[in-house]
Order: structure tokens, then sequence, then C-alpha cells
């Protein structure tokens, strides 16, 4: 099983580490300049939040195969101090091991004919024949017993050491990819950092199309944990976003979901792909107020999922959408590549 968690892990993040691969470089042609600087930026915007996303899952997958490895060394040294407690035994046992076993062939034949010799009847020489004979097979399920535990403790020993080569492998895997994740996500702040220059250029139409006004209507989702998240959420309208924060003050899209529903006492992961398979899935039909909606890059594949929000009703979401914008209310539509819905409670 440990095996399999290990697959299942360096999978997962060799899979996001793929999807950032294949996005491809961002630059624009030669001598190119965004037609629009707004679109330009909430383009980026997505494309860093995905690679924050793959980001995590490589932190995720290390985490995981550290942990692993902890526990395969561990294996190794209780299945070390097994062998060494029965190596003692072996030793403490040796003399009387190397009697029975010297005794077996020069002493049983012996026994049999003393046994015969010395019997002053029929029955007195099948009992003590009977009583030798319960003293051969006792030797003999004593020399068994400690040839299996021997046996044992080598098994354990071996397959711990495997466990922990598999382990490192896969540590060692997850490290360089946590670094080619990285990478791609120091190239993209680049292209951020080109856009906010852009974006400070911008006139006034330009920033209130790009932010619009806070919505400062009132929401109600179902009674319990669900509206208490809802309303968590929809008090943080006008904070800023900034990546990779969980609150209380500014937030990343999943920052601001794990957070309202900490608010309800309620723990869910820390990213928008991870809390995908938080809860129960639900069809768009049969959102309700305090579920948690996903948008992808319009493969409709989950890995690429990168953002989040809150679903508040009305066809609308509360969310934290990408710097340079506030939480705010908006339309359940996002960027047109909605993948699908969770129910965390209810």
């Amino acid at each position: 099983m440990a095996a399999q968690r290990l697959r299942r892990s360096v999978k997962a993040a060799l899979t996001a580490s793929a999807i950032a691969v294949m996005a491809g470089p961002l630059a624009l042609p030669a001598g190119a300049q965004p037609s629009d600087p707004v679109e330009e930026y909430q383009r980026l915007g997505a494309e860093a939040a995905k690679a924050e996303e793959d980001l995590t899952d490589a932190e995720l997958a290390h985490d995981a195969n550290r942990a692993e490895l902890d526990r395969a060394k561990e294996a190794v040294a209780q299945a070390l101090r097994i062998e060494d407690e029965a190596q003692r035994e072996q030793d403490e046992l040796r003399g009387e091991v190397d009697r029975l076993t010297g005794s077996a062939y020069r002493g049983a034949r012996m026994s049999e004919m003393s046994a015969a010799l010395t019997s002053e009847s029929p029955e007195e020489f099948l009992d003590r024949a009977t009583m030798l004979g319960a003293m051969a097979s006792s030797n003999g399920e004593v020399l068994d017993s400690y040839s299996e535990a021997v046996d044992r403790a080598r098994t354990s020993r071996e397959q711990a050491q495997a466990a922990e080569l598999r382990a490192q492998r896969a540590t060692d895997d997850a490290a360089r990819l946590l670094d080619e994740v990285q990478k791609r996500r120091d190239d993209l702040d680049g292209r951020i950092e080109e856009v906010r220059r852009a974006l400070g250029g911008l006139d006034d139409s330009d920033r209130d199309r790009l932010q619009g006004p806070v919505d400062t209507g009132s929401y109600l989702g179902p009674p319990g944990a669900a509206n208490t998240a809802l309303q968590a959420a929809l008090s943080k309208r006008g904070s800023q976003y900034e990546w990779g924060s969980k609150g209380p003050t500014t937030f990343d899209c999943s920052g601001l979901t794990q957070w309202a529903y900490k608010q309800a006492g309620i723990s869910i992961p820390p990213s928008s792909r991870t809390q995908w398979k938080a809860g129960r899935p639900v069809s768009r039909e049969q959102l309700q107020p305090g579920d948690l909606v996903f948008y992808d890059d319009g493969t409709g594949n989950p890995a690429t999922i990168h953002h989040v929000a809150m679903y508040v009703g009305g066809g609308k979401v509360v969310d934290a959408p990408t710097e340079g914008q506030l939480v705010d209310v908006r339309s359940v539509k996002g960027d047109g590549h909605y993948i699908g819905a969770r129910r965390i409670v209810g």
C-alpha cells in the first residue's frame, strides 16, 4: 500500500509538471504589444494561477514522499532491531543448537537401543520410546521456530530497505519537480511584473473595467456551516488579492474558501485542485450558496484546475480572482471555463 501511495503521489505531481511544460512559453511575438492590457493581465493571472497550483501539487507530493521516507527508515530500524535480537538469541542458543544437531544422527539410534535394552517389559519400552519421540519433536519445533524467526527478520529488513530505496527515489523526483515548477513560477512572475507596469498606465475607465464596483448585496445560504462560511467569505469583500495568502486580510482564491470554511469549523485542503476532491460533486443546476465552483483551462481536465470560488446564489460567486482585483461577487461564468462544483457540507 505504501508503494502504491508513493506511485500515486509522484504520478499526480509529474502530471502537474507535464501540464506546466505543455503550456509552453508565454512570450508575445517579437515587436507585438497586448491589444488590451487588461485582458493580457487577466490571461497572465490565470497562467500564474496554474503555475501556483502546479507548485502546490509538487510541494504536497514532496511532503508526502518525505513522510514515506521517514516511515521507511523507521521500518528499516525496526527490522534491524529484530534481526539483532534474533542474532543475540542465536548466539545464546548456539551451543544448544550444536548439541541438538550433533546428536541428531549419533544419538537417535543409541537412544532407541538403550530404551529397548533397559526396558523390563514391552510396555516400559513403549513408554520410553514415546518420551524420546516427544523430546525429539520438541527439539525440532525449537529449531524450526528459530529458523522461521531468523527468516522473518531477514525478509523484513530486505523489504524495508527496498521501501526506503523507493521512497528516496520518489523524494528525489519530487524535489526535482519542485525546482522545475518553481522556475516556471519565476518566469511567470517576470511576465506579471511587465503587465503591472502596463497597468500603471491605464486610464480610469480601464481600471473601472478591471475592478468594477464592489457588490454590497446580501446573500443567504442554507442554515448551518455552509451559510457561516458564505457570510465569512462575503465579509471579506474589498480585500486585496495576494499570491498564496490564506487570510485574514489578504487572500488568493483557495485561501479565501479555505479561510471561510475554517470560520465554520470545517477544514478543507489548501489549493483549488485539492479542494476539488473535498465534499461531494453537485451539478450546475443543483448549486446552492456555500458550494465551491471550479475553473480549468477549458480542456475539462481536473489536473488543469486553477481557480475556485464560492457560490452565493442567483448565478453569482464570491471569489478572490487575481492580483489587481479585489474579493467581490461576480458572475458564476467566470472566465468561461467552469468545470464543476463540490458541496462541502449537507
